[in-house]
């Protein structure tokens, strides 16, 4: 007999579910807005479509969940756990991740506006297409992540730790990168330094296949 659990569809709006066990859960299109869910185990749980915003997810262990199209705006996912978890299209507006971790994670076409992302590790992660305007990757390890596509407008990558990281097509301007460079309007895949003066800041890609 399985042990998943059936909540899809559940009004949890403000519910302490601290410490929660909700391993594998079906959560699909739930509304957990400002829900505290710190601590809970929500390992490949089913949260696609679910409302989280503004939801306590500290240190919330979401490994393998499925959010794709998930609201978590303005959550706060301090020390969360995010490995290999589909966030693709997911809403991160003002969201908070500073100290997660979301190696090998999907945000393909997930919204970063204004996130913070302070020494959060996007290891091999995969965030194509995203929006990353004005979000603050300080000291963020991004360590084969691949960016293709995705929009850097104004954002800030100071201290950034840049191993095999992929940028192709990638708009950063206005972007500060992890030298102190600061990328001129129009700097698509690579660092036009906005000062003449200064060296640029070309992207280190991984090596082409084959």
């Amino acid at each position: 007999m399985s042990d998943k659990k059936y909540f899809r569809g559940a009004d949890w709006f403000g519910k302490d579910l601290h410490k929660a066990e909700l391993e594998q859960a079906d959560l699909r299109e739930a509304n957990l807005q400002e829900a505290d869910l710190s601590h809970a185990n929500l390992r490949f749980a089913d949260l696609r479509g679910a409302d989280l915003s503004g939801c306590n997810l500290y240190r919330a262990d979401l490994t393998g969940a499925r959010l794709q199209r998930a609201s978590l705006r303005e959550a706060d996912l301090f020390h969360g756990i995010l490995d290999r978890a589909d966030l693709t299209e997911a809403c991160l507006i003002k969201a908070n991740l500073n100290g997660a971790t979301a190696r090998k994670a999907c945000f393909d076409q997930a919204d970063f506006y204004e996130a913070s992302l302070y020494n959060v590790d996007l290891s091999q992660a995969s965030v194509q297409g995203a929006d990353l305007f004005h979000a603050d990757l300080f000291h963020a390890k991004l360590h084969k992540t691949d960016f293709t596509g995705s929009d850097f407008t104004d954002s800030y990558l100071s201290n950034a730790v840049l191993d095999q990281t992929i940028f192709d097509k990638a708009d950063l301007s206005g972007a500060t990168m992890p030298d102190g460079t600061l990328c001129a309007h129009g700097s698509i895949g690579q660092c036009i330094p906005k000062d003449p003066n200064q060296p640029g800041f070309p992207p280190i890609s991984m090596p082409p296949l084959g």
